[in-house]
């Protein structure tokens, strides 16, 4: 706007600034230093939060992409079992205002098939010990009736588990009785062994005629199932075949976290006594190893303890201290990956190992 101004004669014009350009301009300034300030800051923020959520993710285990927008974040993590877990960690950090974990999709796993009844028949001198899990009772009572009947009651000794997820087994079990008497008295360190529909006899027999009856009764009780006939005829095995038979010996059971033999473990270290009379050259090595349940430290002397105490249970039942060692793996050495009950049973076990 102008105005016209006379002095002394002479006219001039004065033009005035609208009072507020100076406001706007003002206005115009503060907004660009607000600017300048903010966006540094702001990428600050988000950068100082997405360091200490990465840090808190990681020692929580879990490993992710981090992300911020300001105080608002999105965290990768790599299943959908880590979601919830990753969600309470970063809203736990200070300045965080919500955050989206993101996940794959969790995918159901079907469910594990049932284990198969294994069972292992230790004959030996005409004594039978009934080892392994049945998926029912009448299987055990099954089971130890024809074992009773084959060699007479008072030389059964039953160790038969019964575990109801067990699958069911096709096999003719009460035919097994057969079985048991055609080794009779004679047969040293003799081991039938059903397992997953397979039959497998290992030990040493006094004849051909023997080895010839016992392999047939298998057949007959498989019903159509694999018979392995791996019996040795009244001679001393190769070091190989000796092998075998230590192998199919059941697991030498122990007290829980202990280094004292349970019944059935007894019963194990006795067969494998027998196998060893009958092979007087043979020299093994007795390992013990644990589960990954427990310290190293403990479990490495678990492990020495336990094969110690089967070493010094064969030279009690006569077996030549030279011919024997013992050491301890602890839990270095697993049969099978993982550490649930099922991995554990596996895992824990002495093995009887032949010295070429």
């Amino acid at each position: 706007m102008a105005r016209t101004v006379t002095t002394s004669g002479s006219r001039w014009e004065v033009r005035q600034r609208h009072p507020l350009i100076p406001i706007g301009a003002a206005l115009v300034g503060l907004a660009a230093l607000l600017v300048a300030f903010e966006v540094p800051h702001r990428h600050s923020v988000e950068d100082n939060l997405t360091d200490r959520t990465k840090v808190a993710l990681a020692k929580a285990g879990i490993d992710a992409e981090v992300r911020f927008a300001g105080r608002d974040g999105t965290v990768k993590v790599g299943s959908a079992d880590e979601k919830d877990k990753a969600r309470d960690v970063t809203l736990g950090i200070e300045g965080v205002r919500v955050v989206d974990v993101q996940a794959p999709p969790k995918v159901e796993q079907p469910p594990a098939p049932p284990q198969p009844l294994s069972v292992k028949l230790l004959v030996d001198g005409g004594k039978v010990t009934l080892t392994g899990t049945v998926p029912a009772d009448a299987d055990r009572t099954t089971l130890a009736d024809a074992a009773k009947q084959a060699l007479g009651a008072g030389n059964v000794q039953d160790e038969l588990t019964v575990d109801a997820k067990r699958a069911k087994d096709d096999t003719d079990l009460a035919g097994l009785g057969a079985v048991m008497a055609a080794l009779g008295k004679d047969t040293k360190a003799g081991v039938i062994d059903l397992t997953d529909h397979v039959i497998t006899l290992t030990g040493t027999v006094p004849s051909q005629d023997v080895k010839d009856k016992a392999e047939a009764a298998a057949k007959a009780a498989a019903k159509g199932a694999t018979v392995r006939d791996e019996l040795v005829v009244g001679q001393a095995a190769a070091p190989a075949q000796v092998q075998t038979q230590l192998v199919a010996l059941p697991t030498v059971e122990f007290e829980n976290d202990s280094a004292t033999l349970t019944a059935q473990g007894v019963a194990v270290v006795q067969n494998a006594a027998s196998i060893l009379r009958s092979n007087p050259n043979i020299k093994v090595s007795i390992e013990g190893h644990t589960d990954l349940t427990g310290t190293v430290a403990h479990n490495q002397a678990l492990s020495e303890a336990r094969a110690k105490t089967v070493l010094d249970t064969l030279v009690s039942l006569g077996i030549a201290p030279d011919r024997l060692t013992s050491k301890g793996f602890g839990e270095s050495r697993p049969k099978v990956p993982g550490a649930d009950e099922a991995a554990n049973a596996v895992n824990r076990r002495v093995e009887f190992i032949v010295q070429q």
